[in-house]
């Protein structure tokens, strides 16, 4: 039987090892996982470049690539560049090493600066968690769930009715475990904004005919501290899909509707053979 995924575990997996200046290294893995997920290995890579900058500085953004499938059973070496070090902004690159190749490059910027914001778009207009039925996502087959750490229900819009598509319709989440501000909770925010993205790229074609989605990359905008102390809500959208790639883009915010972090991602689009 495969051994539970819990939020220790994902605490757990985010917690890298320093092995020299600049080098970490991954030492948990989450049980029964086929292959490294995507948002994991982002996630990881965020922590070991604030592993570099002082405690007062906090990331605004990250730009990643998912380069090669990573592998289970294995670690993962994460390489970290100091690109600049100034007054206000501090900006690294770290890359993803599995034997020998890098399976992920991300480039990260963290700024001291602590102003708030002066406008936010609104949270779309949907019925609060309590109102909204609960989703358990397959694991298929695997014995692994990545969201396993996660509650989750779709999010019913107030007019109208969410895509077909359970994936791609907007979410509420809640870690199973309060996390209040702070780093653990960035890494927890990047690690799950990579669940259900790609997948909004379903809802405005209404394909059915998809054999699988890859993501290509990963793109966050921190707006405000992340926390996981209650149900987020994570609204997606589609600009643009074509019959290869499709564009998802992701808004995260508080119950209350602080908007905490904007997200875009590419997918590539397999067809059903």
């Amino acid at each position: 039987m495969t051994a539970e995924f819990t939020v220790q575990t994902l605490r757990d997996v985010l917690s890298l090892e320093t092995i020299d200046d600049d080098l970490f290294r991954s030492t948990c893995a989450p049980p029964g996982a086929p292959r490294l997920f995507g948002g994991q290995v982002a996630a990881q890579a965020l922590v070991a470049a604030t592993n570099t900058v002082p405690e007062e500085s906090r990331v605004h953004s990250l730009h990643s690539y998912f380069l090669r499938p990573g592998a289970t059973g294995y670690p993962v070496v994460f390489r970290n560049e100091r690109l600049h070090d100034g007054s206000t902004f501090r900006r690294r690159r770290v890359t993803a090493i599995q034997h020998g190749k890098p399976i992920l490059s991300l480039d990260c910027s963290f700024t001291t600066d602590r102003t708030a914001l002066e406008y936010r778009q609104p949270m779309p207009q949907v019925h609060p968690p309590e109102a909204c039925p609960a989703v358990d996502w397959d694991d298929r087959g695997t014995g692994f769930n990545a969201w396993q750490p996660f509650e989750f229900r779709t999010a019913l819009p107030v007019e109208g009715e969410p895509p077909a598509a359970p994936q791609a319709a907007d979410v509420w989440v809640r870690l199973r475990e309060d996390e209040g501000p702070g780093r653990v909770a960035t890494a927890m925010l990047t690690y799950f904004s990579d669940l259900t993205l790609v997948a909004a790229t379903l809802a405005p074609t209404g394909r059915t005919d998809i054999g699988g989605l890859t993501s290509l990359d990963h793109v966050m905008w921190f707006h405000e501290p992340a926390r996981f102390d209650d149900w987020l809500l994570y609204a997606k959208t589609s600009p643009a899909v074509g019959p290869l790639r499709g564009l998802a883009q992701g808004r995260l915010f508080t119950r209350s509707g602080a908007l905490l972090a904007s997200v875009a991602q590419e997918g590539l689009i397999h067809s059903a053979k």
